[in-house]
């Protein structure tokens, strides 16, 4: 049968993410003054509005993936993908105010039937928060490489999708989505509704179960982009629809064309992939490799790297690790194309006026300041040390003067070798033939190939650990060690901070094993022949920058 096929073809997928959320961090947000936090992020952004701010941290880039009842009936339906409802054990920050993390946003799309959905923005990957080992307190950062795994969360839903194809699972899900499309506070009503649709189902069990397994992964028939044309009443689902004798093999057909919507959003194919590269883990990801795999039909190697950094972008003329990408808005416009906003030939359904308003104020952010304790006496004999063994590479204007070959610097190249010129002129090719209301494409392609890192200013460095592109050194006092005797592998997922060794601690169920490929820990020998006084002082100085 075409389920039992489309079900068979899950178990690596299901496998990957189910890694996934094991591998997460468990670590919760605790209960604190909420508003401490934000004043401590203000200060990073002192010309934004309340209304700034608030849009930054849930401003809709138009990539609402998943409706939120869908979301909410999949949480209750597969606890094994979603273990909680917060999202903290993928890194994400929960925000009980906005009903979501920190980064979700809320916005209607055609193509989830106009139902309020959810999606990600650039706060998901790009604010953090830091609690001190020492118990000094916590701080929010904004701009920060996050923990978030996007990974699991993207991964979570797409699998729940395709599980649902099942008629059994179909059954929980409606149950599930029942309740939450239509809910009461009452729970002998709500009972009654339950036991009004089991009903139901049990006299429309055999035409749901023909529907189903006609086209389990709800692509025929799909229009322009392969998305299926639903309104709200397709997936409405309520006491008074199931009063009314509701067609139950039409919206079990319904919710399939929805999730095939979803993976037609995220460039996912309806047949379960027989080969997944290794989760990348908290806070990192391989977005032009996703990418160039998606729109080019062109995969390649898995090359994660941390979430850029957003702070003081104003002063750059390219961002990413490679130095790659002129425009901010750019990459933004490609994050929204990845994130969910649907592509229909050259056409992304997006609204851009959003995307450039997350790039303008984005671009406003500035480094956080060090909130714990700094000695002032050994920093200033840091300051020396910076300039002996970091200013060269770290200081001065950030032109193609701070980029460098791997070969130079030691690192990690395959993120680096990975970025061709090919790569490059694809990228620049759809971002000119890409069309949305009121984006004009770029008179001078945006997009380059460097094959080398860059060296950035370290205002801020203390917020950056994990180091290096690829997240491979846990702490600054690992990476004044040198190569060979840095740990081969550490934890992620922590949130706690080791004020000392300057990094997160060596904590949380996600093991970075930096002798895997795209992993390594090598290069970067400055400073490692320094003494252990002189480390401590150097460290003491970062923290000032």
């Amino acid at each position: 049968m075409k389920i039992t096929r489309l079900l068979s073809a899950l178990g690596i997928l299901t496998g990957c993410v189910t890694t996934c959320v094991s591998l997460a961090s468990c670590w919760t947000s605790p209960a604190s003054d909420s508003a401490a936090l934000i004043h401590a992020a203000r200060a990073q952004v002192p010309t934004w509005s309340d209304d700034d701010l608030q849009f930054f941290l849930h401003g809709s880039m138009s990539t609402e993936v998943v409706p939120e009842a869908v979301l909410h009936a999949f949480q209750h339906t597969y606890p094994d993908l979603f273990p909680t409802r917060d999202f903290s054990y993928l890194g994400a920050i929960p925000d009980p105010a906005f009903g979501w993390p920190v980064g979700f946003s809320r916005a209607n799309p055609a193509h989830l039937g106009g139902l309020p959905g959810v999606g990600i923005n650039c706060a998901a990957c790009h604010v953090g928060e830091v609690e001190s080992a020492s118990g000094h307190g916590r701080v929010r950062v904004l701009g920060m490489t996050s923990l978030f795994d996007s990974e699991g969360f993207f991964g979570a839903i797409v699998i729940s999708g395709f599980r649902t194809a099942d008629p059994a699972n179909m059954k929980k899900f409606l149950a599930a989505y029942l309740d939450e499309s239509d809910p009461s506070a009452h729970a002998t009503t709500r009972a009654q509704r339950q036991q009004a649709l089991a009903r139901a189902w049990d006299v429309q069990a055999a035409a749901i179960s023909t529907a189903l397994n006609a086209d389990p992964a709800g692509a025929a028939g799909a229009g322009p982009g392969g998305l299926q044309t639903l309104s709200a009443a397709d997936l409405q689902l309520s006491a008074q629809s199931l009063a009314a004798n509701q067609d139950l093999a039409h919206l079990s057909v319904s919710m399939l064309k929805l999730f095939h919507n979803i993976r037609t959003a995220l460039h996912v194919p309806d047949q379960p992939p027989t080969k997944l590269p290794p989760p990348s883990g908290p806070g990192r990801n391989d977005a032009f490799g996703a990418l160039s795999a998606s729109l080019f039909a062109s995969p390649q190697p898995a090359a994660p790297v941390k979430y850029g950094l957003i702070w003081n972008v104003q002063h750059r003329s390219f961002v990413h690790w490679d130095g790659n990408t002129r425009s901010p808005l750019a990459r933004n416009l490609l994050a929204a194309v990845g994130l969910g906003a649907p592509l229909i030939g050259h056409h992304a359904e997006l609204n851009f006026a959003l995307v450039q308003r997350q790039t303008a104020i984005s671009e406003r952010i500035a480094p956080p300041a060090y909130p714990f304790t700094i000695d002032r006496t050994a920093a200033g004999r840091g300051a020396v040390l910076y300039q002996t063994q970091c200013a060269s590479c770290h200081t001065g204007p950030e032109t193609d003067a701070r980029l460098y070959a791997p070969a130079v610097v030691g690192t990690d190249s395959v993120r680096a070798s990975l970025f061709t010129p090919p790569q490059a002129e694809q990228f620049n090719r759809f971002l000119a033939q890409l069309e949305t209301a009121g984006y004009a494409p770029p008179a001078v392609p945006g997009i380059r190939s460097t094959q080398k890192y860059w060296s950035p200013n370290l205002a801020g460095v203390w917020a950056r650990s994990p180091y290096l592109h690829n997240g491979s050194v846990r702490t600054m006092a690992d990476l004044l060690t040198p190569p060979a005797n840095r740990p081969a592998t550490f934890h992620r997922g922590s949130h706690f901070f080791d004020e000392t060794a300057l990094g997160y601690t060596d904590q949380g169920t996600y093991l970075m094993d930096t002798r895997t490929p795209a992993n390594s820990n090598t290069g970067h020998n400055y400073g490692t022949t320094l003494t252990p006084d002189e480390k401590r002082d150097l460290i003491e100085y970062l923290k000032s920058l």
